[in-house]
């Protein structure tokens, strides 16, 4: 690896610290975990899902899945339900007070990179895209994934 190659990616991991950061500072002033608000969201995208389907897409084991749905159902902003055919399975579904909770924190943070992107370029934005796109895409493919 080149000089410019560790400084390009040092940028890139520089960068991604700083915008987790930025967003943890968001979910906790609204009592919200990263992965608390990551349920929320997927629940918001698709609807009411199965427990075990929330494990899958978070990359989470089960009992980790458990846990933070648990703390949200505490909050009152997810309701659990039966699922039909299968005892053991369980449909989650994001409550009008989590789904209202959601889309505050999803203007702050928009606000806040909003905020920041505001010192750009129309041009340097296009770039950015860009670079970040290709970068994604070549380190996806370095590592198998899509």
């Amino acid at each position: 690896m080149t000089e410019a190659d560790q400084e390009a990616y040092g940028a890139i991991l520089a960068t991604a610290k700083v915008i987790r950061r930025a967003a943890l500072r968001v979910f906790a002033d609204e009592g919200l975990t990263d992965p608390q608000f990551q349920v929320l969201m997927l629940l918001v995208e698709k609807g009411p899902v199965l427990m075990r389907k929330l494990s899958d897409e978070l990359f989470v084991t089960p009992a980790n899945i458990t846990g933070i749905v648990d703390r949200l159902e505490e909050k009152g902003l997810v309701t659990r339900t039966p699922g039909t055919g299968d005892r053991r399975a369980t449909i989650i579904e994001i409550s009008p007070a989590g789904k209202a909770l959601f889309e505050r924190v999803a203007i702050k943070k928009a606000e806040m990179l909003q905020k920041t992107l505001r010192m750009f370029t129309k041009d340097e934005l296009v770039t950015l895209h860009g670079l970040l796109e290709k970068f994604q895409r070549e380190m996806s493919q370095s590592v198998g994934g899509s």
